[in-house]
């Protein structure tokens, strides 16, 4: 499996895996030649998309996806609750509506090379959700944009050998810093976003030896990738490799194909 995460933060946000043969991309909150360049560069055939995944619609995450439709013909997927809840978001962003695909949280999809199982994550945008998914025998989970870890959530990391998880907040620097008490809440609260502490706890109670952890969307504001880094080098065992992904950064990483035992 080879990923990249084209970027990630509030300036947008998209992540691509792909086997070779067939590609998958999750969230798409850049711009088309940004997708097709950075896959060119580091020698991913963007005929081989199969599928975009959305976990919400959200602009960071989304505002890219209309013209990625357009160019390639691709099915869209996103939870059958923010198909309903967001048509009007969807209109304005230019999404194409009748070819964006809906799916129950749970149900497994089946694209070429991937089986992909959604959950539902806690975000002020209806229908968001986290991923779930397997190729090549190896499992990967994708969490971010959430308040709360959900239950399901809990299994699906600790299968995974690949995790993604969002470490938005420092809580110290979100409780002093110069935002409103509003948009402090909002963050804080159950349908905001991780805070560093809840995103490595949760990190290090789902992996084992041998996982690769990323975590992402950083805040830009509230948040230090040192911060993060040093929290996680007390706290994750060793065995486990960890990649803080900074706000707006292209990371490149690969998987053998070989589920470790």
């Amino acid at each position: 499996m080879h990923y990249l995460v084209i970027t990630t933060g509030s300036c947008g946000n998209c992540y691509i895996f792909s086997t070779g043969q067939d590609t998958i991309i999750i969230d798409d909150g850049v711009t088309y030649k940004k997708i097709t360049e950075k896959m060119a560069e580091h020698e991913i055939d963007i005929s081989t998309v199969r599928a975009l995944f959305l976990t919400h619609l959200h602009p960071d995450h989304s505002k890219g996806v209309g013209v990625l439709q357009r160019k390639l013909g691709i099915p869209v997927f996103i939870s059958s609750i923010s198909r309903e809840k967001n048509e009007s978001i969807m209109i304005r962003q230019k999404i194409e509506i009748d070819d964006v695909l809906t799916y129950d949280f749970g149900e497994s999809i089946e694209v070429p090379g991937f089986s992909v199982i959604p959950f539902s994550t806690s975000h002020d945008s209806d229908g968001s959700a986290g991923y779930a998914f397997r190729s090549e025998g190896v499992d990967y989970f994708l969490m971010t944009d959430t308040g709360l870890i959900p239950e399901a959530a809990w299994a699906f990391a600790e299968k995974a050998r690949v995790k993604f998880i969002e470490s938005n907040y420092d809580e110290e620097m979100l409780s002093s810093g110069p935002y409103p008490e509003f948009l402090k809440r909002r963050i804080s609260g159950e349908y905001g976003h991780l805070s560093n502490y809840d995103a490595i706890d949760f990190a290090k109670k789902t992996s084992r030896h041998g996982d690769s952890l990323y975590f992402v969307h950083l805040s830009a504001n509230n948040n230090s990738p040192q911060i993060v880094r040093e929290m996680a080098r007390k706290e994750i065992p060793s065995g486990i490799f960890c990649k803080v992904c900074e706000r707006g950064e292209l990371f490149e990483g690969f998987q053998d194909g070989e589920e470790v035992c």
